[in-house]
């Protein structure tokens, strides 16, 4: 008797270890990227995605984090806690914020705040391209200063 693999890969999930809660204080140089992905299928959506520098057991640990976004204005808090999730992916990797923006064509204030240090970044949204200007970093590197938009 075979077994489906959706059935193989639950049990192969309720076999592995649970990811540990970790919580680490400010600090560390943070990268990200604001791009065009398949978020929800078929519709293409902007997308923060932000890494820190460390290697965790799970692939899916999260880093705290407050994202608002208002007007022309996007800001996120970070505590500098890394949360734990429920269901490791075994995999190894950083601690990433993965969430989509509500904006749309236009320019955008960008902030990161962390620890009492705040990064501004100038966010430009065209029909082709993200563009990131840098204008005050200590924390943050975009991985790239400009990302293609799906055609």
């Amino acid at each position: 008797m075979t077994r489906p693999p959706l059935v193989l890969a639950l049990i192969a999930l309720a076999a592995a270890p649970a990811c540990k809660v970790v919580a680490d204080p400010p600090g560390g140089l943070l990268t990200f990227e604001v791009r065009e992905v398949a978020w929800d299928p078929p519709t293409p959506r902007i997308v923060l995605f932000v890494s820190d520098d460390k290697t965790y057991p799970c692939f899916n640990f999260g880093i705290e984090n407050d994202l608002r976004v208002q007007n022309h204005s996007i800001r996120v808090e970070m505590s500098g806690a890394i949360t734990a999730p429920s269901i490791c992916l075994e995999a190894i990797g950083p601690a990433q914020i993965r969430s989509p923006l509500p904006i749309a064509e236009g320019t955008y204030s960008l902030e990161f705040v962390r620890g009492g240090a705040t990064d501004f970044y100038t966010l430009i949204v065209t029909k082709s391209t993200i563009q990131i200007i840098p204008v005050e970093t200590h924390f943050t590197r975009p991985t790239a200063l400009r990302f293609p938009r799906a055609a």
